[in-house]
């Protein structure tokens, strides 16, 4: 009896032992076709060419150019003698518009501002080139009969006609750019696309091309698209006229940007509060604005003039229409003076104010 009971239990280890290496080669197998989940499959994938922004493609478009010229000491006539615009694209499409100033004067010191509508809506970036044409063209404009009269008549003889006929001639005009800003404008967008300091035109040089700013993009919130200034006037008034206020913004990258005569020769009296504003030239964020220089142009001696600052404020306006005090200074007496207490220039350090 022992011996037949032997070869049932010998069956039965080998037939678990079969078991066991069975479901260990299942294991196996499904553990090469499953491999274990380490997290990778979680991951954000990278998103396909579909959902990737395409390439330079701008998040916001313009549809509006908008020049801030300055004439220096010559003005622009107006009349025959007229400024046109060419617009340059980044395709090589270029937009002309003629006689921006529409036939009128810009007087010496003047600030002037153009608006043109762009023929389509564009990104900030596709403005490449601005183009500045002067017609600086003589002509004659024949005097009144009156004038005429009044002008011939000490005169007889052969010279009557070469003096009343000198009287209508006009000279080919000359006109100084003191300064040019441009900005594109779209919805809630206002972008610093060019600006150029002095230029003559004249007969022989009537056009210059002003190249876009490298790196032209949409605005952030956080950056400054002005500098408003607040002055206060003691007992001593800014006489105006040429007894005017230049400012110049200080970068901290060394750069600066120049504004000249921000009172627009207008007087500013005793106990006025006066505002000036100074659009930039490019963005900058806050920090990148260093302080600023206030200067007079005041020529001193007996006729020159003084003018008692109570008091300035600078305030950066950034691109979401927030105001931000960055600069403030105190009693200041300017004179046609270089230094000392009353010297023309000062120098103002700009910084965050609570």
């Amino acid at each position: 009896m022992p011996m037949k009971e032997i070869k049932p239990r010998k069956r039965m280890i080998f037939g678990k032992r079969a078991l066991m290496i069975t479901c260990a080669l299942v294991a196996a197998a499904y553990g090469q076709a499953t491999p274990p989940n380490r997290g990778v499959l979680m991951r954000p994938q990278a998103p396909t060419l579909l959902q990737r922004p395409a390439f330079g493609v701008s998040a916001c478009t313009v549809g509006m150019l908008d020049l801030r010229i300055t004439t220096g000491n010559d003005d622009l006539r107006g009349g025959n003698d007229n400024l046109s615009v060419k617009i340059h694209y980044a395709n090589g499409d270029m937009q002309t518009a003629a006689n921006v100033n529409k036939g009128a004067n810009w007087p010496n010191q003047s600030v002037n501002t153009v608006s043109i509508n762009l023929t389509r809506q564009v990104a900030p970036n596709e403005i490449k080139q601005i183009g500045l044409v002067h017609s600086a063209q003589a002509g004659y404009n024949p005097p009144s009969a009156r004038q005429g009269a009044l002008t011939a008549s000490p005169v007889s003889g052969p010279m009557l006609g070469p003096i009343y006929g000198a009287q209508g001639i006009e000279s080919e005009d000359n006109w100084d750019m003191a300064e040019l800003q441009a900005f594109a404008l779209g919805k809630g967008v206002n972008v610093p696309i060019a600006s150029s300091g002095f230029h003559r035109f004249t007969g022989s040089n009537p056009s210059f091309d002003i190249n876009a700013h490298p790196g032209v993009g949409c605005p952030t919130g956080k950056q400054v698209k002005s500098i408003s200034f607040t002055f206060s006037t003691a007992d001593d008034d800014l006489r105006g006229g040429k007894d005017n206020l230049n400012i110049t913004i200080l970068f901290a990258d060394g750069t600066s940007q120049a504004a000249n005569n921000v009172n627009h020769s207008q007087n500013w009296p005793n106990g006025s509060t006066k505002g000036a504003e100074i659009l930039l030239s490019r963005p900058v964020t806050i920090d990148q604005i260093r302080g600023f220089t206030l200067e007079d142009t005041f020529t001193g001696a007996s006729g020159g003039d003084n003018w008692n600052m109570a008091s300035v404020q600078a305030d950066a306006v950034l691109a979401d229409g927030t105001y931000h005090a960055i600069a403030k200074s105190g009693f200041h007496r300017f004179s046609g003076d270089w230094s000392g207490p009353k010297a023309k220039q000062i120098t103002i350090s700009a910084h965050p104010i609570n």
